[in-house]
């Protein structure tokens, strides 16, 4: 609640809500007292005030929601980890694999988490949609999901199919509504 405070109080987000006051305030006081104000009804100051203040707060909570928001939300970057629109660094060698607890490579774990039958998909209507909105004609149903790539350290492919297993249905998927494969690479 205070960091809130403090961002509603910074003076870039001060001036745009008393822009916004300012220009729609006039057209609310209009539209609320426009028979006042060309009539003969008397013109109610209450009224006039919070179509002022209205605006100015809509304004401050929207710009305080937004930068919260920005300050959780991940950015997008690029594969080395600096942000888009930043110069890409150079590309160098990858560093040598990392050995095991137990001397050897870490094995390769790719999980594919989809939506179980029966589930609505959204995402997979909206893809079809725009297929089709494209000229791909044909296509039948189409079903959205992620793959998640891994490397584990473990002696076998069983201890290490356990681990992503675990990993699987305490967070990688919703057992709820979604489904996972997991294949192994040693």
């Amino acid at each position: 609640m205070a960091s809130a405070l403090a961002t509603a109080c910074r003076p870039a987000i001060v001036r745009r809500a008393f822009i916004m006051a300012a220009v729609v305030g006039p057209v609310l006081t209009l539209i609320n007292q426009g028979d006042a104000l060309l009539g003969d009804l008397p013109f109610n100051v209450w009224k006039a005030g919070l179509t002022f203040i209205v605006p100015y707060l809509v304004a401050t909570v929207s710009a305080v929601i937004t930068q919260h928001h920005r300050a959780t939300t991940p950015q997008p970057c690029h594969a080395n980890g600096a942000p888009l629109g930043s110069p890409q660094p150079a590309r160098q060698d990858p560093a040598p694999r990392p050995q095991g607890p137990r001397g050897n490579s870490p094995m390769k774990a790719r999980v594919h988490v989809t939506l179980k039958p029966g589930v609505l998909d959204p995402q997979g209507k909206a893809i079809a949609g725009a297929l089709a909105s494209l000229g791909f004609d044909g296509i039948g149903e189409i079903r959205q999901g992620k793959v998640i790539d891994l490397e584990i350290d473990g002696a076998d492919q069983t201890e290490a199919r356990e681990k992503v297993d675990a990993m699987c249905r305490k967070l990688l998927a919703n057992t709820v509504i979604e489904d996972y494969a997991i294949e192994l690479e040693a």
